[in-house]
């Protein structure tokens, strides 16, 4: 899955050098040799080859022909659909228009062809009704869930439709069209629950697909919208005879336009089993090399940071069971002109058990002119750094690597923060360290009808106002915080005894409530707090999103 996984980015005469072929071993030459010969016998469109034949013109060319949508406009939103979905019952799964859906095969014939692939994918019109289910689902739920629980009032039938399309389909949310959708979610897959797969990708560069199909629906609470879409993975009806490959890899060997590469993209190359051994991975390694300085980067299986220099070696069935994952440590700053060579050692072939090793080059460029970007980049959390205090930032990027932060609205960071807000991020965090599933649930609050709310409410995490109302908006002071945290702490297993420690007291202890006050000397005791200065608490002032990153972080890394 993915938001923001659950991605965006013709080619000249081949570079000298840069074939993007196979260098192996002596003693398996011959072998190879033969085994290439009898894919090319039947082969109609061979990957390698079509790779290294793109010119940069011709990208140009098919980014102009493929990258139509008007990336200013958040058609998900409106315009999109024949007939809206309705996320409240009587449930509706809506339909979109057609020229819509082609805009989002457009997306995936555009990646196919810089990886290689055909790019003739066409639209199943008849997942229609499964994958606008399958999106109404995750939109119902506020989530992305593959396995979404079924939701009180909804037919048998309809669930049956979208619980099929969520699992066997690419699912994101926060795009606002499916070109973003493709390309800045799915084929990035940076993130710490991707990196180690890069599924997303892997199923849109399958040689196997022939068809795929998309869906969207907006969920939404009181005031927090956001689009919910997929799209179809699973077809495998092309036949194999189609196709012929010794490797994909993203980015692509030989031209690859700056344009679809964001700076934290891991590179993957998924390497055909019937030529390369996927059960002989342990000594695979991966070396890089940047033409124009010669900084060179090693990559083996010591490398796990996964939000730094990652390696992986990957035989999930994604579309091909063998891919090779790595990343360079961030920041890691891609320029046009830049020149990569990258060597494969520690392969095997298929059968012979002969070492292989395969090498091939990458030279980024700019396809489109001017300064803009081809695709509208979402605001990084690093762009918003400059309006965040400097004791914050770090539980902030912290917060955000985890998405952990989603449901907070606004950036200004310096503000105060909502009821909704804190329990939208602690919700997050239980349900990140737990692995809670959510199901279908009745709001307990008549003036917010949100399922992470009602869920934070039904765990005990935070209680309402009054009765039968939450306060949504209502700013949250330091006091009510404290309760949320160690209510948290607390579901988590965290043990209260941890909290003992030297006799302490706040200078204004006599302003903290009664029901507050063994929560904020427990949270002081832990290190999830500290004082305003002064030795002061300030229990009825309003925590403000800063804050909250710094006590929401400090609880993570309990």
């Amino acid at each position: 899955m993915n938001k923001r996984s659950t991605s965006r980015q013709q080619w000249a005469k081949p570079l000298k050098g840069t074939r993007g072929i196979v260098t192996f071993a002596v003693a398996a030459a011959v072998i190879m040799t033969t085994m290439l010969s009898a894919n090319a016998a039947y082969a109609k469109h061979d990957v390698n080859e079509h790779v290294q034949q793109h010119t940069r013109a011709e990208i140009v060319q098919k980014m102009k022909e493929y990258v139509s949508v008007r990336t200013d406009e958040d058609y998900l939103w409106e315009e999109a659909y024949e007939e809206k979905p309705s996320i409240n019952s009587p449930y509706s799964p809506g339909k979109l228009r057609e020229a819509y859906i082609l805009e989002g095969v457009k997306a995936v014939n555009w990646v196919r062809y810089l990886a290689g692939l055909p790019d003739d994918i066409e639209a199943d019109l008849t997942l229609g009704d499964q994958q606008q289910a399958a999106a109404l689902l995750n939109a119902i739920h506020g989530e992305l869930n593959h396995y979404p629980a079924q939701p009180q009032g909804m037919s048998a039938i309809l669930y049956s439709l979208g619980a099929n399309g969520a699992k066997s389909s690419n699912i994101a949310y926060g795009a606002d069209n499916f070109m973003e959708a493709v390309v800045d979610l799915y084929m990035s897959d940076s993130s710490t629950g991707n990196i180690d797969r890069v599924g997303h990708r892997r199923w849109i560069l399958n040689p196997s697909m022939k068809k795929t199909m998309f869906g969207a629906a907006l969920g939404q609470s009181e005031t927090y919208e956001v689009a919910y879409s997929n799209m179809y993975s699973f077809d495998k009806s092309r036949p194999a005879a189609e196709v012929a490959y010794e490797y994909i890899a993203w980015p692509a060997a030989g031209q690859f336009p700056l344009e679809v590469w964001h700076e934290k993209d891991p590179w993957s190359i998924s390497l055909n089993p019937d030529i390369y051994d996927n059960t002989k991975t342990s000594s695979v390694t991966v070396k890089m090399t940047r033409q124009s300085d010669g900084k060179v980067w090693s990559f083996s299986a010591e490398d796990q940071d996964k939000v730094g220099k990652y390696f992986t070696v990957d035989k999930g069935g994604y579309g091909i069971p063998y891919c090779i994952i790595f990343r360079p440590d961030l920041p890691m700053e891609y320029q046009a002109e830049d020149q990569f060579h990258v060597e494969v050692t520690g392969l095997y072939g298929k059968g012979s058990g002969q070492p292989l090793s395969l090498s091939y080059d990458t030279q980024f460029f700019k396809a489109k002119s001017g300064t803009e970007p081809l695709i509208e980049q979402p605001t990084s959390p690093t762009e918003n750094l400059v309006q965040i205090s400097p004791w914050a930032k770090e539980d902030y990027l912290k917060l955000s690597e985890y998405s952990l932060l989603d449901g907070l609205e606004g950036s200004n960071h310096a503000s105060q923060i909502s009821r909704k807000e804190f329990t939208y991020i602690a919700f997050n965090l239980y349900k990140y360290k737990s692995g809670y599933k959510m199901q279908g649930i009745d709001s307990p609050f008549s003036d917010i009808d949100q399922a992470k709310i009602s869920h934070a409410a039904k765990l005990g995490l935070i209680k309402g106002t009054a009765a039968g109302q939450f306060s949504p908006d209502k700013k949250l002071t330091r006091q009510e915080a404290v309760v949320v945290l160690m209510n948290l702490y607390k579901q988590l297993g965290g043990d209260i005894a941890a909290s003992a420690g030297p006799n302490f007291t706040f200078a204004d202890d006599s302003n903290i409530a009664a029901w507050a006050k063994d929560n904020a000397y427990d949270a002081y005791h832990l290190g999830l707090i500290q004082g305003m200065g002064n030795n002061q608490f300030r229990p009825q002032e309003n925590l403000t999103k800063e804050q909250a990153y710094v006590m929401i972080a400090k609880l993570l890394d309990k």
